[in-house]
């Protein structure tokens, strides 16, 4: 494999050809052919030249002409290029299981719209600040595989395991208050998150991990909490259990802007959450102001630390399609302008 030029370590994309003497014996004949067609001249009716000199003509060439020979020499160096079997090689992410696989299940019941949260300087409901700190923690998680369950009254899979983190942050911003219900089904989001890590398909030694971020207590489903938790043991799955925000008598932003606020008492089960992190061999943090959730996070990322980075690898990518397609419409353009445009007389 010869590589006719590389991008930087950060780009997403290389060039190669597979037969580089093909491309360069190739190039060397439509170079050849293009010097022997401007050394001929157009082919037309030949009349005085009004005492003009040989190089006066050749340089008096039309640029109808000139721009029909470029045309072709293009097409005829795409032909070469596709012959010479060019490809792109696109890195890959590193290999399932040399990271951590790591599903985050959010709490979206209608408790999460207590407005004891601030964010910039003002204050905001307990779901954007828990949004915007679970992105910085996927942000932060390079070469993981991360996936997104949301829960309420129910369970459901917001985004699969995947190392596009882009598609988990596009499915974080897309989490709303109420989406699966006002309830909270701790249990069925602990099963449905370990089921999703279970069926991940990668090596049996992957490190599979559930950040379970709530702050209510279990009170929907049929799956218990610690039922779930024992299930998770069984998979090899560590829970990280954290709770947000605080206890009591809370404010709560009113829908519909009649009533700026109103005020609900909100009880964390803190021991349910103890218990399922510890039947796991995993930490329950409880972050009761904004600062502190970020500090969770961190100290998540830290336990779960990733294995070193391995080299990046490359897939190929055959590039023929796109050479042959580019050739094909310059021959369209040049036939399209030569019956138009660039018409000559004979």
């Amino acid at each position: 494999m010869w590589r006719t030029f590389a991008l930087s370590a950060l780009s997403a994309r290389a060039f190669a050809v597979e037969s580089p003497r093909v491309l360069w014996l190739g190039l060397a004949c439509v170079a050849l052919l293009v010097l022997l067609a401007l050394a001929a001249g157009p082919r037309r009716l030949r009349v005085p030249s009004a005492g003009r000199s040989a190089a006066a003509r050749w340089f008096a060439l039309d640029a109808s002409w000139i721009l029909s020979i470029a045309l072709r020499a293009a097409v005829l160096a795409l032909v070469v290029a596709t012959l010479a079997r060019p490809v792109g090689l696109v890195a890959e992410n590193p290999a399932n299981g040399s990271g951590v696989d790591i599903v985050i299940a959010l709490d979206a019941s209608g408790s999460m719209m207590a407005l004891d949260a601030e964010l910039e300087g003002r204050q905001v409901p307990r779901i954007e600040l828990a949004k915007r700190v679970v992105a910085e923690f996927v942000r932060a998680r390079t070469g993981d595989r991360i996936g997104l369950v949301v829960f309420g009254e129910h369970a459901f899979t917001q985004c699969p395991l995947t190392v596009d983190h882009r598609l988990v942050l596009e499915a974080i911003d897309r989490v709303e208050v109420g989406v699966a219900g006002d309830a909270t089904a701790l249990g069925e989001a602990i099963g449905l998150a370990t089921r999703r890590l279970s069926a991940s398909g990668g090596p049996e030694d992957t490190r599979r991990v559930l950040v379970l971020v709530t702050d209510g207590r279990h009170n929907s489903g049929k799956l218990a909490p610690k039922t779930a938790a024992s299930l998770a043991h069984l998979a090899n799955v560590r829970i990280h259990a954290v709770g947000v925000g605080t206890e009591g008598l809370v404010p709560f932003a009113q829908p519909g802007g009649e009533t700026p606020m109103h005020f609900e008492r909100v009880d964390l089960d803190q021991e349910t959450l103890q218990v399922v992190a510890d039947a796991t061999d995993g930490k329950f943090f409880h972050a009761r102001k904004p600062e502190d959730l970020r500090e969770v996070a961190a100290a998540i990322d830290r336990l779960e630390a990733r294995p070193i980075a391995a080299d990046a690898r490359f897939r190929h990518a055959s590039l023929a399609p796109f050479t042959l397609a580019a050739a094909l419409a310059l021959l369209l353009g040049e036939a399209a302008l030569a019956h138009g445009a660039l018409r000559r007389l004979p």
